[in-house]
């Protein structure tokens, strides 16, 4: 029985424990980041780009081509878990294609999100 401390995760149907502080487990807790990214941050640009069938055949072969996270491999990490297709120059102020391979990186959720707060 966990202790007071903790409870279940607030996903409906979710029945794994997690700190009392914290409200989602960790699988829902990326899902939740993601949906609020997609909804409240990414720019008019990134939903028109994001959203075809092109990003998803380019990310698809970026993954393949660069399966690590290229700041992981940097500290001499081998991690290929959670990797985001990532802009090197983001999409607003990038005058490109969208889809140009030289601009794209691989990050693990974590630098994805530090770049991101940078506001890179």
């Amino acid at each position: 029985m966990p202790h007071a401390s903790s409870k279940e995760c607030s996903r409906g149907g979710c029945h794994r424990i997690v700190p009392h502080n914290v409200r989602y487990c960790e699988e829902h807790t990326k899902q939740k980041n993601k949906a609020d990214y997609d909804i409240y941050r990414r720019d008019d640009i990134g939903q028109k780009v994001y959203r075809t069938k092109a990003w998803a055949n380019t990310r698809r072969y970026h993954l393949a081509e660069q399966p690590f996270c290229v700041e992981c491999l940097k500290l001499g990490i081998e991690n290929a878990q959670d990797i985001e297709v990532d802009h090197v120059i983001p999409l607003k102020r990038y005058e490109g294609d969208p889809l140009d391979p030289s601009n794209l990186q691989s990050l693990c959720l974590k630098h994805h999100a530090e770049k991101t707060r940078r506001g890179e």
